[in-house]
């Protein structure tokens, strides 16, 4: 390696550890600054009301189970259609 090669990589080296540095004390300062922020903020917390619970709505009654014997006119047109269908496709 030569002597500009060898100065080129102490360079980088420099720039490089010092960029590293630079971003973890911003993320130090960015901690602290955000620890004594809510802390200050939890001094007037007393300013905004809570908001109020929402009432949990009661579940619908379960619909009564269909008889077996009085089908509806909606279940016979679907009876129907699927009798046909399988008529269609083995004929």
């Amino acid at each position: 390696m030569s002597a500009e090669n060898l100065d080129l990589l102490k360079s980088s080296l420099i720039l490089m550890v010092s960029g590293m540095g630079m971003t973890f004390l911003f993320l130090i300062v960015q901690v602290i600054f955000t620890n004594l922020s809510s802390k200050w903020t939890a001094k007037f917390a007393y300013l905004l009301p809570e908001p109020a619970p929402k009432k949990v709505p009661k579940p619908a009654a379960p619909a009564k189970p269909k008889a077996v014997a009085e089908p509806e006119a909606e279940d016979t047109a679907v009876v129907a259609a699927i009798i046909a269908a399988i008529q269609h496709y083995q004929g």
